[in-house]
């Protein structure tokens, strides 16, 4: 589950973790497929989990996007601006970490397959132990980079920056404790992990700001709620990492990362990047009160991108229990894409018909003139988050070059938003193009959803010579 959700917009080394443990698990053998009677229903299979991780998902999803419309009237349109803008930064510092819960996932749901408690076991105390590591570098790195972060995003004060700390340190652990849930298919533990989350940002952030503690209290809040759904799931999977090891957490401290690995953590980074440096970017070439009105729309933006995330959460365990009857995976993840697309619609068009009435209903009036910024950040969101269920789908097949698309549209970002930037309605129209160019580049490309590769050629034999 992306970061935002249990932030509610989330390894180098994961990878790793599973070589290592696949160095020890004897390869998996063939499985015939069964009579055609009996075939496992990928639909079905998909349909039922993706059910249950939607309810909790669409609750955790209303209660953490209210949040963020109570924080909107709370807080000042500026404070507003900054809280957002934190909140990108913790997604783009800790999202690399989510390739750990694909990865994990995957494995966990292969060697529960399998029967293997022993090896399930290893990977999750190594896969802790590495992310002990990272998380000490990261947070040093960060603490020492306070002053530079509060001058850099122009933050109103540097409360909220020292509240954002603990949040972004136990943000990386979120993926490992996500993998091994949703790997065993415990969808129901999950999601009511993200409620948990989600109600923590409101119950603490509300008093807090509402003294006076500005937008650091809903961080604050959030890193309280994280702690505890990871002693949660500590105490659901205690049977696997408690009693004496057999070595794995402390060679997991010293593991390095290879090119799997690294390929990996790209991929989650590039989507945390090409997702939220369009926040970032406002927050540095717009007036504090217009980056304020981008926030408001990005906030939309990030309902839209999320509200499908059980489905790729789903599509990992089913991806690979569909391999073992030797099932196509690309029809696994087309299956998945039509989800995705039904499920952001319900988002998407309302907001797109009536942009003005959403903005004042959901931020009120002082972010209406920013109306004309939602159907592009609407179109922005639906493709995102069809390109967040390719970011999934390739770690899992284990792709090391579609990293490289994702890579090149935040180059193409970058440099679009940079150029263009009058106004928050310009920059959503850049982050919608841009997002748009990198997904039809995939159709072509690499692992085309529509099959509009099919389509291009086809239209090519028609045209006349």
């Amino acid at each position: 589950m992306p970061i935002e959700k249990i932030l509610p917009g989330f390894v180098p080394g994961m990878a790793q973790t599973m070589n290592q443990t696949e160095q020890r698990v004897a390869p998996l053998p063939r499985v015939a497929p069964p009579p055609s009677g009996s075939r496992m229903n990928i639909t079905g299979r998909l349909g039922r989990a993706t059910s249950v991780m939607v309810v909790l998902t669409l609750l955790a999803s209303a209660i953490n996007y209210g949040s963020n419309v109570v924080f909107s009237h709370l807080l000042s349109t500026a404070a507003y601006g900054d809280f957002t803008a934190l909140i990108a930064v913790v997604v783009i510092a800790a999202v690399p970490t989510g390739a750990a819960q694909t990865v994990v996932a995957e494995r966990v749901a292969v060697l529960l397959a399998q029967g293997n408690h022993d090896r399930v076991r290893y990977l999750m105390r190594h896969a802790v132990g590495h992310i002990v590591s990272i998380a000490t570098v990261v947070g040093i790195v960060y603490v020492a980079c306070i002053p530079l972060v509060q001058s850099a995003l122009g933050l109103q004060a540097i409360g909220p920056a020292v509240a954002l700390a603990p949040l972004l340190v136990l943000s990386l652990f979120v993926p490992v404790a996500s993998g091994v849930l949703q790997g065993m298919e415990r969808f129901v533990a999950l999601g009511s992990i993200l409620l948990l989350v989600a109600a923590s940002r409101l119950a603490f952030g509300i008093p807090w700001t509402l003294a006076g503690g500005g937008a650091g209290g809903p961080l604050l809040g959030q890193a309280l709620g994280t702690a505890i759904a990871l002693v949660i799931t500590a105490w659901l999977t205690r049977s696997y990492i408690l009693g004496r090891g057999t070595g794995a957490a402390t060679s997991g401290l010293r593991r390095k990362p290879d090119r799997r690995t690294l390929a990996a953590g790209g991929a989650f980074t590039a989507f945390a990047v090409i997702s939220n440096l369009d926040v970032l970017l406002a927050k540095l070439l717009l007036s504090p009160h217009a980056a304020g009105e981008y926030a408001a729309l990005v906030t939309i933006e990030k309902i839209i991108i999320f509200l499908p995330g059980a489905v790729a959460v789903v599509m990992v365990p089913s991806a690979a229990k569909a391999a073992l009857v030797g099932e196509s995976s690309a029809r696994v993840l087309r299956i998945a894409a039509s989800l995705v697309l039904a499920t952001t619609l319900v988002v998407a068009v309302p907001a797109a018909l009536a942009p003005h009435l959403v903005l004042r209903v959901m931020f009120g009036q002082k972010y209406v003139a920013a109306a004309a910024g939602v159907l592009p950040i609407v179109c922005a969101g639906a493709v995102l988050a069809l390109l967040y269920l390719l970011v999934v789908y390739t770690v899992a097949i284990q792709d090391k070059r579609w990293v490289w698309l994702l890579a090149g549209g935040v180059v193409l970002q970058i440099g679009s938003i940079f150029a263009l930037h009058s106004s928050p309605v310009e920059i959503a129209a850049v982050q919608a193009s841009v997002v748009t160019i990198v997904l039809l580049a995939n159709e072509f490309l690499f692992h085309p959803i529509l099959r509009g590769e099919r389509l291009f050629m086809r239209l090519i034999r028609a045209s006349p010579r």
